[in-house]
């Protein structure tokens, strides 16, 4: 089971969709809990969090504090997952398990107009901790080279 970090920046709609893609994940019991880092929180950030049953922190490090599991799913707000993104994520950790890179849903044919993909950071509290980041990209750059799922 895994703990999701949603770094959250203000999107609401963007919080609330990426709350609803990870539904599925949770019902089959990927997913074991929800921390929402949103340093001041406004009214609609607070009642997504409360309607979807995700804690809300302050900080980044005191989100990682509350996790419950030993294994995170640091995410921002915006990553667009794609319809059973939790079986690839699911298949990786009953294989060799370990840190990942889950990426966003492909954008197909527009690919070459968007953005480069984002993608959220599985990897271990423990090595979380070691790194002690600041953001996702010091995660990401901390931990090098790591597996692509999407």
């Amino acid at each position: 089971m895994i703990s999701t970090i949603i770094l959250a920046g203000g999107a609401d709609r963007d919080l609330a969709s990426l709350l609803s893609a990870l539904v599925p994940a949770a019902v089959d019991g990927l997913v074991r809990d929800v921390v929402v880092v949103a340093g001041t929180p406004d009214q609609a950030t607070v009642a997504i969090c409360e309607d979807a049953g995700a804690e809300l922190s302050s900080d980044l490090s005191a989100a990682v504090a509350r996790a419950r599991s030993e294994l995170l799913l640091v995410a921002p707000e915006d990553l667009r997952l794609r319809p059973g993104w939790h079986e690839s994520v699911r298949r990786h950790l009953e294989g060799r398990g370990g840190r990942a890179l889950v990426c966003e849903a492909d954008a197909g044919l527009l690919a070459r107009l968007m953005p480069p993909r984002r993608a959220g950071i599985l990897v271990e509290k423990t090595r979380f901790e070691e790194i002690a980041p600041v953001s996702l990209e010091v995660l990401r750059r901390g931990l090098g080279s790591a597996p692509r799922l999407s």
